[in-house]
């Protein structure tokens, strides 16, 4: 019993070892036979499978694919070691039914992969595609369609596409063959509209990614634009949607030297196009920038960074973008802007910004800046000046607003320009404790100059002059200031000598600093000549002061200037041609009506400001120099 149990499994042993050396050597014999059916076939394949067969064979399918009428004129290369593929020279594309026929496309050297079990029985079928040095010729014609897509197998694809579930796209089996990979190296596409334009991009290499006509695809590509490098990352599940002309979701981001972008939503690349999505655009280098695009902003030498987002909503003649939020260095704004073109009227740009910080110079500035000739919305015989082309109607508003030193709060302006005539307003801010409000308006262009009107009431003014940093004997306090004045120079660049016009300023209840009423007298007395610095031990203390002055070529004319209170009453005129910091004015010191002791005192002022020599009246009278 013992010695069955020991051979049974002996048995089964024996067996199994017999079984896998069976099933070893069928597996090496079929592995046999498969190889050398691989090689028979790819080394019979030269002698089976004529040149001219497959060549006849792609010739039909870039015409049935096309519907377009396909010559090639360079003499083929097929290779079936590794694995089969064709290459083409000098295939050119053409539609037969435009007279006359026009080309579509030139490809100088195509190559694609075909099946060859298929092949063997007279079905070839082609994917895997390489194109060098391809040139696509598009029409735009005049509702902005793009006319590229024949009659053939893909025009037919492109009209049978529906949506489908969850962000997908349909498509019946008949028209939906394979295609795998395209590779596109240094391709030149044409883009010519009804009206003239012509847009040419040149240098693209390309990577596509789309397995099947009905699939979601994805593309790499590398173009030269202007003189920078652009690499962009597309992708979309419904791809056939978007050239077919219908709302389909897209996936695009951008980086350039100069530019980084992305965008994600629905598009429709059709005639009406139309964009829906999230947008974020930055930019390390804002004058690189505009010079790339050819555009000219004169104030942007000293700008650095930019960066955008916001949801765009694009659709016939109108853009909106909606929670936008940007920054320029260090100022950022928020809000919403939309852009709308009408039929025979110029663009208009509407909009509502707030800033945290804004400088007005820059925000002026930026109104100056000229489109490059192919972004021209309209065509205003004025110029490429923005508000040459555009309307503009924007409502902003500020935390805090700067005009080089100075600063106000809690500012609301707004921005009008149209019909020759451009104005920037503030309504309301806060000044020094109390209130501003500022109009400059022009009809010469926003980098022409123009009318600055200007009223302050109750501020600070010593706060005022201490920014300015103006020092020496002025009378400071609390007042109201009106100036009235025009430049031929761009805001942002206007310096004091470059403005005409006139001011007035009262203070009421306040000091000029450094200036001895008493001290002043007694020099008067006694001195031919004395610096103010001479009399600067206390500060005179008036009621009132009011002074009217006009300026024109670098200089003030001090046309009024009356000083009242306890210490009598001060009055002066001249000039004062703030440029050199130079002055020349006479004054009248007239003791307080109460005090019948004093004679008023008569004297000229001149020199340099803040220090100005003091000359008596009765020192001339005299005889002396």
């Amino acid at each position: 019993m013992t010695e069955f149990r020991i051979r049974r499994p002996r048995k089964l042993l024996n067996w199994f070892r017999r079984f896998w050396r069976k099933l070893v050597s069928a597996a090496v014999v079929a592995i046999g036979v498969l190889a050398f059916a691989f090689v028979l076939a790819r080394v019979a394949a030269p002698f089976i499978i004529s040149t001219g067969l497959v060549r006849n064979g792609i010739e039909r399918a870039i015409s049935q694919w096309t519907g377009h009428q396909a010559v090639i004129d360079g003499a083929p290369q097929v290779v079936f070691w590794p694995n089969p593929r064709i290459t083409l020279a000098d295939v050119t594309i053409e539609d037969p039914t435009a007279d006359p026929p026009r080309r579509v496309a030139h490809i100088d050297s195509m190559s694609a992969s075909f099946n060859l079990v298929k092949a063997l029985v007279g079905n070839l079928k082609f994917n895997n595609f390489r194109f060098q040095r391809p040139h696509l010729y598009l029409r735009r014609d005049e509702k902005g369609a793009l006319a590229w897509a024949g009659r053939g197998l893909f025009g037919a694809a492109l009209s049978a596409v529906r949506p489908g579930p969850d962000g997908t796209q349909t498509l019946d089996a008949t028209f939906n063959p394979s295609i795998g990979a395209l590779t596109v190296e240094d391709g030149t596409l044409d883009i010519d509209d009804a009206f003239g334009g012509r847009v040419t991009l040149g240098g693209i290499s390309a990577d596509i990614d789309w397995p099947r006509l009905g699939d979601p695809a994805k593309a790499y590509v590398l173009a030269r634009l202007g003189n920078q490098d652009v690499k962009l990352d597309l992708a979309s599940s419904q791809p056939l949607m978007l050239l077919a002309g219908q709302n389909g979701n897209l996936m695009v981001k951008l980086q350039s030297q100069t530019l980084s972008g992305r965008f994600e939503g629905v598009a429709n690349l059709a005639q009406e196009a139309y964009l829906a999505g999230a947008v974020e655009l930055s930019t390390p280098d804002i004058p690189g920038l505009l010079a790339w695009r050819g555009a000219q902003l004169p104030a942007a030498t000293h700008l650095k960074a930019a960066s955008l987002t916001c949801n765009v909503l694009a659709s016939g003649g109108g853009v909106r973008l909606n929670n936008l939020s940007f920054t320029i260095d260090q100022t950022s704004a928020t809000g919403a802007l939309e852009f709308n073109v009408n039929a025979g009227k110029a663009p208009k740009l509407t909009g509502t910004l707030a800033f945290n910080q804004m400088d007005i110079r820059s925000a002026l500035s930026a109104l100056s800046i000229t489109l490059p000739n192919g972004a021209r919305p309209h065509p205003a015989p004025e110029g490429n000046g923005l508000i040459e082309q555009v309307d503009i109607d924007l409502r902003l508003s500020a935390q805090t607003a700067s005009f080089g030193p100075l600063e106000a709060r809690h500012i609301g302006a707004s921005i009008l320009s149209g019909g020759g005539k451009t104005s920037f307003d503030i309504g309301d801010s806060e000044f020094e404790g109390g209130q501003l409000i500022a109009h400059f308006g022009t009809t010469r262009g926003i980098g022409g100059g123009g009318d600055l009107d200007v009223t302050i009431r109750d501020a600070d003014l010593a706060a005022t002059a201490e920014k300015l940093a103006i020092s020496g004997p002025l009378p400071l306090g609390t007042g109201s200031l009106d100036v009235d004045l025009s430049t031929s120079r761009p805001l942002w660049e206007t310096t004091a000598t470059d403005v005409s016009g006139s001011a007035k300023l009262y203070v009421t209840s306040g000091t000029i600093p450094r200036l001895d009423a008493a001290a002043f007298r007694t020099l008067a007395g006694t001195k031919p000549f004395f610096r103010i610095a001479d009399a600067s031990g206390g500060d005179l203390d008036f009621d009132t002061a009011e002074i009217k002055a006009e300026f024109a070529k670098g200089s003030a004319e001090i046309r009024n200037a009356r000083i009242g209170g306890r210490h009598g009453i001060l009055t002066l005129t001249g000039m004062v041609p703030y440029g050199t910091s130079g002055m020349a004015l006479a004054g009248t010191w007239k003791p307080p009506a109460t005090d019948t002791s004093q004679a008023a005192l008569q004297f000229f002022a001149g020199g340099s400001w803040p220090d100005p020599v003091i000359s008596p009246v009765s020192t001339f009278r005299n005889g002396e120099p």
